[in-house]
C-alpha cells in the first residue's frame, strides 16, 4: 500500500514517466493525474481535514515501540495483525490507511504495507521498519477510514520482491535490496550476492562532513554533479548513517529515495551505490529484457557453493534409523506468492499429498524478507506429528575457513569466502533449541541439525548471508561475530509495543 508524503510522490512518477517513449508518457501521465488526485484527497482525509462536502474525520489507533535494548536497533520489522488492532478500534480495516510517527499537526508518514496471509482476499496483517535508538521509545499512530472500500496502491521505494520464476529451474524466488535467494524444488535454497556498483572515489578531506552530519560542502556536491547526481538541497532530507566509525558511511537522501555507500579505503573514500531488486539478472539473457547480450552480467554472485541439497538455510526429510537425507519432492505441490510489496515479500508451497514413511501429510512452508534485512524467514507446518523415525534437517554451507555449532544458543555459522574466493562470506542458521535433537552428519560439505514440530505442527527457524561484495558486507570472522550476537539478541527481545488510549477529541 501507499503511505509517503505528496513531494516525494512526484519525484516517483516523474522518475517513472521520463523512462517511457512518449506515446506511454501520455496515457501514464493521465492515468497517475487520475490516480494522484485520488492519493492527495486520500491524504487531506488521513490528516485530519475534510474533503468538500464529505464532513469526515480520519480515526486514529495510537500505540507506542519501545527498545528494551542498550543498543541501537535498525530496520526492525513491526507486524500488527488484523485481530490485535480491531481489539482496540473494531472498526478498522487494513484497506485505506497511514502510519506516521511525531506529534500530530507535525507527524511524519513511515512507509508500511498491507498484507493477505491466509489468503482469503482480506488484508490481515499490517508491517512496516522502524529505526530504534537504545532504549528509545517512540509514538506511532494508525490514521484510518473505516469505510473506504477501494485501495490506493503505489510502490514507493521497493525493497523487496517475490516472484515464480520457471526459468530458473525453482520453486521461486524472493529478494531484499541486499541479497537474493532461490528457492529449489528439493528443498534447498541458493543464496546470491548483489554487487555494489562503484561510482567515484574522493579524498578522505570530506570525511569530516560525514562524521559530523554537517551540510555538504559545494566542494562535496559537485563531485556527485558530475556524475550526473543532483542531491537534495533540503538538508533535514540528507541524511548520515554511520555504519562502521572511521569506516564506513551511508549517505540517505530521502527526498530522492536514493541511498550512497561510502568505504574508506587508504586516502580516499570510494562512493557506492546498491544495484537494488535484481533478480531478473539471474534469468537466462534471451529472458531478460534489460540484458545487454554482448555484455557479461556480474552483478549478482552466487553465495551457495554446493546446490544440490539443502543450500544456504534449505530443508529436507531425514530419516533417523537408515541415516539418510530425504530431498523434498515437487510432484504435486502448488506455489503462490503471498506478498510481493516494498517492506516484505513472502512465498509459500504446499504439498497436500507429501509421502512419509507411507503415509500422507500436508506440508507448508512458508518463506518471508524484509527491506533492507539479509535474512530469510522460514516456517513449515506439518498437518499432524511425523512418524518417529523422520525429522526436519536444515543447514548451511561449510564454507572454507571456519564453522561451527552452539547448541546452547541455537546456532549454525560458517566463516570463509565466496565461491569465487574473492569477498569474505558468512552464513548462519538460527533455530529454536526445544525443537531440536542436536547435529546430523548429513553431508561433509554442510552443516545439519534436526528439528522437530511441536505439537501443532509447526516450526520457524532464520538464516542469511552476508557478503562483503555487496553493500552491507562484514570483513571479519570476528565481526560477523558480534553481528550475529546481536541478531540473536534482538531476536529474544522484541520490541515493546503498548496502546495508547485517545484523549477525547482525537
Amino acid at each position: 500500500m501507499f503511505y509517503l508524503t505528496c513531494n516525494i510522490i512526484k519525484i516517483n512518477i516523474s522518475s517513472r514517466i521520463r523512462i517511457m517513449s512518449n506515446t506511454e508518457q501520455k496515457l501514464h501521465m493521465h492515468i497517475f493525474k487520475y490516480g494522484l488526485s485520488l492519493i492527495i484527497s486520500f491524504l487531506i482525509i488521513v490528516a485530519g481535514c475534510t474533503v468538500p462536502g464529505s464532513g469526515q474525520k480520519s480515526s486514529r489507533i495510537k500505540f507506542s515501540i519501545q527498545n528494551t535494548l542498550p543498543i541501537e536497533r535498525k530496520n526492525v520489522p513491526i507486524v500488527l495483525t488484523i485481530d490485535q488492532l480491531q481489539n482496540v478500534s473494531p472498526d478498522i480495516t487494513l484497506n485505506a490507511l497511514v502510519v506516521v510517527t511525531g506529534k500530530e499537526r507535525r507527524e511524519t508518514m513511515i512507509p508500511a504495507q498491507a498484507d493477505d496471509i491466509n489468503y482469503d482476499g482480506e488484508r490481515d496483517q499490517l508491517v512496516f521498519l522502524i529505526n530504534l535508538a537504545a532504549e528509545e521509545k517512540k509514538e506511532i499512530s494508525i490514521l484510518y477510514k473505516p469505510n473506504v472500500k477501494a485501495t490506493v496502491t503505489l510502490d514507493v521505494n521497493k525493497q523487496t520482491r517475490a516472484g515464480i520464476f520457471p526459468k530458473l529451474h525453482a520453486v521461486a524466488a524472493l529478494e531484499s535490496d541486499l541479497l537474493a535467494y532461490v528457492l529449489k524444488p528439493n528443498g534447498a535454497v541458493v543464496a546470491y550476492g548483489k554487487k555494489r556498483e562503484h561510482l567515484f572515489t574522493v579524498d578522505k578531506m570530506f570525511q569530516n562532513e560525514l562524521d559530523n552530519n554537517a551540510p555538504f560542502s559545494p566542494e562535496f556536491r559537485l563531485h556527485f554533479e558530475t556524475y550526473n547526481i543532483n542531491l537534495t538541497q533540503r538538508p533535514q532530507a540528507l541524511i548520515i548513517d554511520i555504519e562502521k566509525p572511521e569506516h564506513r558511511w551511508v549517505i540517505r537522501d530521502l527526498e530522492n529515495q536514493e541511498d550512497f555507500y561510502v568505504r574508506k579505503s587508504d586516502e580516499q573514500l570510494n562512493i557506492y551505490k546498491s544495484i537494488g531488486l535484481s533478480l531478473n539478472a539471474l534469468l537466462p539473457k534471451q529472458d531478460n529484457p534489460k540484458h545487454d547480450n554482448n555484455v557479461e552480467d556480474t552483478t549478482m554472485v552466487v553465495l551457495t557453493p554446493h546446490v544440490d541439497r539443502i543450500g544456504c538455510g534449505g530443508f529436507a526429510l531425514w530419516h533417523k534409523t537408515e541415516q539418510r537425507l530425504i530431498p523434498i519432492p515437487n510432484e504435486g505441490d502448488y506455489v503462490r506468492v503471498l506478498a510481493n510489496g516494498s517492506i516484505r515479500s513472502i512465498v509459500q508451497r504446499i504439498l497436500p499429498n507429501w509421502n512419509v514413511g507411507g503415509e500422507t501429510f500436508q506440508l507448508t512452508y512458508t518463506t518471508y524478507i524484509y527491506g533492507s534485512n539479509p535474512w530469510l524467514e522460514h516456517y513449515i507446518h506439518v498437518d499432524r506429528q511425523l512418524p518417529p523415525d523422520y525429522a526436519i534437517v536444515v543447514g548451511i554451507p561449510k564454507l572454507k575457513e571456519t564453522f561451527g555449532v552452539d547448541e546452547d544458543k541455537g546456532l549454525l555459522w560458517s566463516w570463509g569466502t565466496d565461491p569465487n574466493e574473492t569477498d569474505s562470506l558468512g552464513m548462519a542458521l538460527i533455530y529454536p533449541t526445544a525443537q531440536t535433537s542436536g547435529p546430523v552428519d548429513t553431508d561433509p560439505s554442510l552443516i545439519t541439525i534436526t528439528l522437530h514440530p511441536d505439537d501443532a505442527g509447526r516450526l520457524g527457524y532464520r538464516s542469511l548471508a552476508i557478503w562483503n561484495g555487496g553493500i552491507n558486507g562484514i570483513e571479519t570472522q570476528a565481526e560477523f561475530k558480534q553481528y550475529l550476537q546481536k541478531m540473536m539478541t534482538t531476536m529474544e527481545n522484541v520490541p515493546r509495543i503498548t496502546f495508547i488510549p485517545l484523549e477525547e477529541g482525537q
